[in-house]
């Protein structure tokens, strides 16, 4: 069983950027502690090349619940009835029903969340993100650790 973290986002749509670009900031840390890193940004098949029987994935990518802007959430991605029927993010509905369709349902992990704001063309973060991403990438750190 490996640990992963996957990382994706796209870079040139301002926020939906944040699950990469914590990902890049975290990745020694989380090497550290025993992860692989991938940084898949919006490559569903790459990530999917990444994953193997039985690993634990956490999958950072940025939310749009509407609430507080950089507000972290986390979902089992076992969760998957009510994912499927909310679809929190574009990217993750497509990697996890590839997870669950190429066989893969002993697979256990999380969708981290980081709420933005502003996903329209662009590559820089919502100044309400980019004010709080220290703070935000020490809150993902430290749910991560807590998973694990």
């Amino acid at each position: 069983m490996g640990k992963k973290i996957i990382a994706i986002g796209n870079r040139i749509m301002k926020d939906d950027a944040v699950g990469i670009l914590i990902g890049e900031e975290l990745k020694n840390d989380l090497e550290s502690l025993g992860f692989e890193v991938i940084l898949g940004e919006t490559d569903v098949d790459y990530c999917l090349s990444f994953i193997d029987k039985d690993d634990f994935i956490i999958i950072l990518d940025c939310t749009l619940y509407g609430i507080e802007p950089g507000k972290i959430t986390a979902l089992n991605i076992k969760d998957n009835k009510n994912f499927f029927e909310k679809g929190y993010s574009q990217h993750q509905l497509s990697l996890i029903k590839l997870l669950n369709s190429y066989s893969m349902k002993n697979v256990t992990g999380y969708i981290i969340g980081i709420e933005g704001v502003n996903v329209n063309y662009g590559t820089e973060l919502s100044t309400e993100l980019l004010e709080k991403f220290n703070h935000i990438k020490n809150q993902v750190y430290n749910k991560i650790t807590y998973m694990c």
